[in-house]
C-alpha cells in the first residue's frame, strides 16, 4: 500500500504515465487480498427463575446472546451430574443469524435431583461467521442453587412425657381444656353441664363429669451426625439423616410446636427451637452446610443450653460409627433429655468371593452385626 501510494503521488507530480502502470500490480494485489473480519465479542446473559427450590422442582434457565454479526449461533446447556433436563432433546439450540436486536434466546427447564448448594450446570455458546470464517465461544457457569430436601409427610407421634406449659395439639398428662378423655370425678359447683356424664351419674346416683387432658406443645431438636469421612457410604447415611430430619421438623412445625437443629461435624452448628414455617427454611439452610468438610474438631460434649432448652425431645440421626457421636449421646443422657437415636447406616462390609477368605469374612460380618 505504501509503494502504490508513492508511485501514484510521483505520477501526479511528474506527469509520467509509466509510474501509474508501476502501481497497478500492487493495487491489484491489494484488491485480491482476503479481508479479515474483526472477531465478534459474545456477551451472554443467563438468568434463573429462582435461587431456591426443593428436590424435583422445575427451575427455568434463560440464556440470551448479544454480539455479532454472526451467521450461526449454537447455545448448549451442560447440566450438572445431579441435575436432569425436563426435555433432554432440547439441550442444544441452533440459531441462524444474529436473532435480531435482542439476540438469540434459549430456555431450558431443569430438575435438581439432590439437595445441596451447587451450580446446576453451565451454558456454552458458539458462534460462526461465514463459510470457513472465524469462530468464537463463551462458557458461562450458572449461579449456585440452594436445593432444599423434600420432606415426606408423617405424623408427629413422638412426644416427651413431660410437655411444656404452652398450648398445643399434643395430649398432656395434666387435666385441662383439651379434647382427649382423661377420667371421671364427682360434680362440683362451677362445672359445665355439657361435661356431665349421664350414664355414670345414673348408675352411681351422683353427678359425675368427664375430665379432659390438657393440650400442650412440645419442643423438638433434630441432631444430624456428619462426622464420617467422605465417601459413598457417608453420603447415603447423610442423605437419610437430612430427609428424616426434614420430615420430622415439618410435621412438628405444622402442629404449632417448636423445632431446632444441631449439626455434629466440623464446627458445631445449631439453631435454637422456634415455631412457624419460616423456621423450616432456616433449618433447611443449616442442613445444606452439613455436607461440607471441615478440619475443625467439634466439642460435642458441650452443646450450648440455647440449642437444647430443658424438656426438649432430641432425635439423633447417626450411623453410630464415630466415637465422638457416642460422647454427645452420653452427654445428652446425663443432662436428662428424652433421647431417640435413629440408625442411618444401611450398608454392610463386603464379603470376599473366594471360599477361604469368604468364610473368615462371613464370621467377621456376623461379629460386626452383633456389635451393631
Amino acid at each position: 500500500a505504501t509503494a502504490a501510494l508513492l508511485a501514484l503521488v510521483a505520477a501526479v507530480l511528474t506527469g509520467h504515465v509509466a509510474l501509474v502502470l508501476l502501481a497497478a500490480p500492487v493495487l491489484g494485489a491489494l484488491a485480491l487480498m482476503p479481508r479479515r473480519r474483526p472477531a465478534a465479542e459474545l456477551a451472554v446473559d443467563v438468568t434463573l427463575s429462582g435461587s431456591r427450590c426443593f428436590e424435583g422442582e422445575d427451575v427455568t434457565i434463560t440464556a440470551t446472546v448479544r454480539g455479532g454479526p454472526l451467521e450461526e449461533v449454537m447455545i448448549r446447556l451442560e447440566p450438572a451430574p445431579r441435575v436432569t433436563l425436563a426435555d433432554p432433546a432440547q439441550g442444544v439450540r441452533t440459531f441462524l443469524g444474529d436473532g435480531g436486536a435482542a439476540g438469540p434466546t434459549a430456555q431450558w427447564v431443569l430438575r435438581p435431583g439432590r439437595w445441596g448448594r451447587y451450580s446446576p450446570g453451565a451454558v456454552l455458546v458458539s458462534g460462526r461467521a461465514g463459510l470457513g470464517g472465524f469462530q468464537t465461544s463463551v462458557r458461562v457457569e450458572l449461579d449456585p442453587l440452594e436445593i432444599f430436601p423434600r420432606a415426606a409427610r408423617m405424623r408427629s407421634r413422638l412426644v416427651p412425657a413431660e410437655l411444656l406449659r404452652r398450648i398445643g395439639e399434643h395430649t398432656g398428662r395434666a387435666v385441662g381444656e383439651g379434647v382427649e378423655f382423661a377420667g371421671l370425678r364427682p360434680y362440683v359447683p362451677g362445672d359445665q353441664l355439657r361435661d356431665v356424664n349421664r350414664a355414670v351419674s345414673i348408675r352411681r346416683g351422683q353427678l359425675h363429669v368427664n375430665q379432659r387432658a390438657a393440650a400442650r406443645a412440645a419442643d423438638l431438636v433434630v441432631m444430624i451426625d456428619s462426622l464420617g469421612g467422605p465417601g459413598p457410604v457417608a453420603d447415603r447415611t447423610l442423605d437419610a439423616a437430612v430427609h428424616g430430619a426434614a420430615a420430622l421438623v415439618t410435621a412438628y412445625l405444622r402442629l404449632a410446636d417448636r423445632a431446632g437443629i444441631v449439626v455434629l461435624g466440623g464446627a458445631l452448628r445449631w439453631l435454637g427451637p422456634a415455631h412457624g414455617m419460616r423456621q423450616f427454611y432456616r433449618i433447611a439452610e443449616l442442613m445444606l452446610r452439613a455436607r461440607y468438610d471441615s478440619f475443625v474438631t467439634p466439642d460435642v460434649g458441650r452443646i450450648p443450653r440455647t440449642a437444647l432448652p430443658p424438656g426438649t425431645l432430641v432425635v439423633v440421626f447417626s450411623p453410630l460409627l464415630d466415637p465422638r457421636a457416642f460422647g454427645a449421646l452420653t452427654d445428652l443422657r446425663q443432662r436428662g433429655f428424652p433421647l431417640i437415636v435413629v440408625d442411618t447406616l444401611r450398608d454392610e462390609p463386603p464379603v470376599s468371593p473366594r471360599a477361604a477368605q469368604g468364610r473368615r469374612d462371613g464370621l467377621a460380618l456376623r461379629l460386626w452385626r452383633l456389635d451393631r
